[in-house]
C-alpha cells in the first residue's frame, strides 16, 4: 500500500518533469524545475524498492546512484534564479552531488562482497552521516539564499510593475521552507537512530511525495509565464545636487498625467511604459514617485485603481466588486482586496455597508469613508 503511494509519487514527479520540459517555452527556470522533480523522484525511488529506513538494506540499494539529496538545494535555488533573473546557476554548486553520484557509481561496479564490507564499515560509519549532515546544511543554506533573492525581487517588482503580485512567487518560498524543515527533521531522526537503532522514516518520504506534487503542479501552472528579469545589480543611485529637480512637483505632475489618461487601467503597466508615456526615463519617474510622493510605482498605480473602484461602488446600487476590480486594472482578488484596504482602511464590502449606513442616516452628501489621495 505505502509502496504503491510512493511509486505514484515517483511517477507523478517524473511525469510532471516531462510535461514541464515539453512545454513550448524552454526556459532556464523550467529546466531546473524539472531537475528538482527528478531529484525528488530519485530520493523516493529507493523507498519504493524496499528501503524503509528500518530494515537492513542490501548494498546495491544503499549505493543506488539515483538518491542524490545534495542536488536538491542547488536545484531549487537555480529554479528561483532562473525565474527572477533568467540566469543559470554555476555548475560548481552541483559539485557535491556530482561527487556523491560518482562515489555511488564506483561502488556499484565493485563485487557484492566488497560492497557489503564497505557498507557495514566506512559507509555506514562515516560517509552516510556526512552526506545527511551536508544535505541538511545545503538545503537550509540554499533556502536562506532563495528567500533573500525572492525578497529582493519583490522589492524590485514593486518599483517596476503595477502587477507585482502576479510574479511574487510566494509559493516557491513556502516549498523551500517546508523542504528545509522536513529535511532537518529527517536529519534529527537519523541522529536519534544512531543511539537507539534505525527507525521507520517512510512517513517522511510520503511527505516528500506530497511536496513534490505541490512543487510540480504549481510549477507546471507557472512554467509558461515569463517573469520580468531583475538585473543582477541595481543601477547606482544618483547623488543629490543642489538646485536639482523638484521631485515633489514632478511626482505630482506625472501622477496627474497618469491618472488623467487612465493608464492605470492597463493590468500590466510597467514603470518603463509609464515613463515613455509621460516623456521621461525610468530613473526620473521612479525618483519622482519614491521621493516626491513617498510611494513606489506599484503602490501609486494600485491606489489609483482602488480609488476608481471606490467611485464605482458609490455610483452603483449593487456593485460586483470583482468586475469593478478587473475593469480598474487589478488582476487578482487578493491584490484588489489588499490595495483597497491599504487606501481606504476597510474592505470593499465594509466600504459599501458604510456608504449604505450614511445614506440611511440622511447624509448622502457626506464624504466617502477613509478616501485618501494617491500622493499622500
Amino acid at each position: 500500500m505505502i509502496g504503491g503511494v510512493l511509486l505514484g509519487g515517483v511517477l507523478q514527479s517524473v511525469g510532471l518533469a516531462a510535461a514541464i520540459l515539453a512545454m513550448g517555452r524552454d526556459s532556464i527556470a523550467n529546466r531546473f524545475l524539472a531537475l528538482t522533480l527528478a531529484v525528488l523522484a530519485g530520493m523516493m525511488s529507493v523507498f519504493v524498492l524496499g528501503w524503509t529506513g528500518r530494515v537492513e538494506v542490501s548494498p546495491w540499494l544503499a549505493f543506488l546512484p539515483v538518491n542524490l539529496p545534495l542536488a536538491l538545494g542547488p536545484a531549487l535555488f537555480a529554479y528561483i534564479l532562473g525565474l527572477v533573473r533568467d540566469e543559470a546557476l554555476g555548475r560548481w554548486h552541483f559539485a557535491p552531488a556530482a561527487i556523491h553520484f560518482f562515489y555511488l557509481m564506483v561502488l556499484q561496479l565493485l563485487p557484492e562482497a566488497t560492497q557489503a564490507a564497505w557498507k557495514t564499515g566506512v559507509h555506514d560509519a562515516a560517509v552516510k552521516p556526512l552526506v545527511e549532515i551536508a544535505t541538511v546544511v545545503s538545503l537550509v543554506a540554499y533556502t536562506v539564499a532563495g528567500l533573500r533573492l525572492l525578497r529582493a525581487y519583490r522589492a524590485w517588482l514593486a518599483q517596476q510593475r503595477s502587477d507585482a503580485d502576479r510574479y511574487a512567487a510566494r509559493w516557491i518560498g513556502a516549498v523551500m521552507v517546508t523542504l528545509a524543515l522536513t529535511t532537518t527533521a529527517l536529519g534529527l531522526v537519523r541522529f536519534y537512530t544512531s543511539f537507539v537503532g534505525e527507525l521507520d522514516t517512510t512517513a517522511l518520504y510520503l511527505w516528500f511525495a506530497g511536496l513534490s506534487a505541490w512543487l510540480g503542479i504549481e510549477g507546471w501552472r507557472q512554467c509558461d509565464r515569463r517573469y520580468p528579469a531583475m538585473p543582477a545589480a541595481a543601477p547606482a543611485a544618483e547623488v543629490a545636487q543642489a538646485g536639482g529637480p523638484d521631485w515633489a512637483a514632478l511626482g505630482q505632475r506625472w501622477r496627474q498625467e497618469i491618472e488623467a489618461q487612465a493608464w492605470w487601467r492597463q493590468p500590466d503597466l510597467s514603470l518603463a511604459e509609464a515613463a515613455r508615456r509621460v516623456g521621461t526615463n525610468t530613473t526620473y519617474l521612479s525618483r519622482a514617485i519614491n521621493e516626491g510622493l513617498g510611494l513606489n510605482f506599484n503602490e501609486l498605480i494600485n491606489r489609483m485603481r482602488a480609488e476608481e473602484v471606490a467611485r464605482q461602488i458609490q455610483a452603483a446600487d449593487d456593485p460586483n466588486f470583482m468586475q469593478l476590480a478587473l475593469e480598474a486594472g487589478f488582476n487578482s482578488k487578493a491584490t484588489f482586496n489588499r490595495a483597497f484596504r491599504t487606501v481606504h482602511g476597510i474592505s470593499p464590502s465594509d466600504y459599501r455597508l458604510r456608504l449604505k449606513s450614511q445614506k440611511s442616516a440622511g447624509s448622502p452628501g457626506s464624504e466617502a469613508p477613509n478616501a485618501r489621495s494617491p500622493g499622500t
